[in-house]
């Protein structure tokens, strides 16, 4: 290994970028069942890098969830919806520092191009 690699590291923003919805998974924890949105990052410094928002699937409009699929598709969903009807959809997120620990997506918007 070469003794002259040198790195430095820096802290993201929390700001707005622009990105994809990149996978969904199921997953369970100590609360109950969720979703992890996986967010790809489609442009500036943070191009290809992924990031997640964990969403409770409740099926009311007045959620979360509810708000996140309405602004990935940039209209009120279907009835009937899958994951494949959003991997691949353009929209904005808000990505900050979680616990002071890890960065989370936090917000998801409707892009407009």
């Amino acid at each position: 290994m070469n003794c002259d690699l040198k790195f430095s590291f820096k802290e993201i923003e929390p700001d707005f970028y622009r990105a994809k919805l990149s996978g969904m998974k199921e997953e369970a924890g100590c609360y109950g069942n969720y979703l992890r949105l996986i967010f790809t990052i489609t442009e500036g410094s943070l191009k290809d890098y992924k990031f997640s928002g964990i969403v409770k699937p409740f099926p009311f409009k007045q959620g979360k969830f509810y708000r996140w699929i309405t602004n990935i598709l940039g209209k009120e969903p279907d009835s009937d919806l899958s994951p494949e009807d959003l991997i691949g959809k353009k929209c904005l997120v808000f990505l900050s520092k979680k616990n002071n620990n890890f960065y989370s997506v936090t917000d998801v918007f409707t892009c407009f191009e």
